[in-house]
C-alpha cells in the first residue's frame, strides 16, 4: 500500500492531467514520461542491492527526470510513445493480470495504434490519452486512500466515464487553442 502523501499527490496529479492535460500539455507529457521512468528504475533497482530507501527514491526520480525532459524536448515523438503507452497499459491494468501471451500482445498492438493515430491527430489524442491516464491515477489512489478494493465489473465502466468527462472538459476548453 502506497503512503497517505503519495495517493494524495498522484490524485492531484490525476486529476491535473484529467482536466488540463492538453492545455499544458508539455507539462502532462513531461509527468506522464516522469512516472514510466520512476516505474521502470522502481522495476529493476532490486536489482542493484541498494540498502537505503532514500538512495532508491533518489535514484528511481532520476529515471523518471531524465525520461521526463527526454519526453518534454521531442514532442511528436513523445505523443507517439506517451500515447501508445498510456492506451497500451490501460489495456493492461484495466483487463490484467495476463495469464498468457494474448492481452499483453492486445496492448501492444492497441499502444501501436493509437501512437500512430497520436502522431497525426496530436491535439484529440493528447486530451484522450491524459484523460485516460488522469483518471486511471485519480480513480486508482482515490479508491486505494480510501481502502476501497477495485468492484470488479465496474471499475473499467467507471474509468472510462470519468475519462469521459475530462475529455468533453479538456475539449470545450481547448476549442481555440492548438
Amino acid at each position: 500500500m502506497e503512503t497517505i502523501p503519495t495517493e494524495i499527490i498522484t490524485i492531484i496529479i490525476g486529476l491535473f492531467l484529467l482536466f488540463f492535460g492538453y492545455r499544458l500539455k508539455k507539462i502532462a507529457i513531461t509527468i506522464i514520461w516522469f512516472i514510466v521512468g520512476f516505474w521502470l528504475v522502481q522495476q529493476f533497482i532490486g536489482y542493484i542491492h541498494i540498502e537505503s530507501q532514500l538512495w532508491q527514491f533518489i535514484i528511481c526520480c532520476l529515471g523518471g527526470l531524465v525520461l521526463g525532459v527526454f519526453g518534454m524536448t521531442i514532442e511528436k515523438f513523445a505523443v507517439f510513445v506517451t500515447v501508445g503507452v498510456t492506451f497500451g497499459m490501460s489495456v493492461m491494468q484495466t483487463f490484467g493480470p495476463a495469464a498468457d501471451w494474448t492481452l499483453p500482445a492486445i496492448a501492444v498492438a492497441v499502444g501501436v495504434v493509437a501512437g500512430v493515430i497520436a502522431a497525426g491527430l496530436i491535439k484529440p489524442m493528447v486530451i484522450i490519452a491524459t484523460s485516460i491516464e488522469g483518471s486511471y491515477l485519480a480513480l486508482t489512489y482515490a479508491l486505494s486512500l480510501l481502502n476501497i478494493a477495485k468492484p470488479e465489473g465496474l471499475y473499467p465502466v467507471a474509468l472510462l466515464a470519468i475519462a469521459a468527462v475530462g475529455i468533453v472538459f479538456q475539449w470545450n476548453s481547448c476549442r481555440n487553442i492548438e
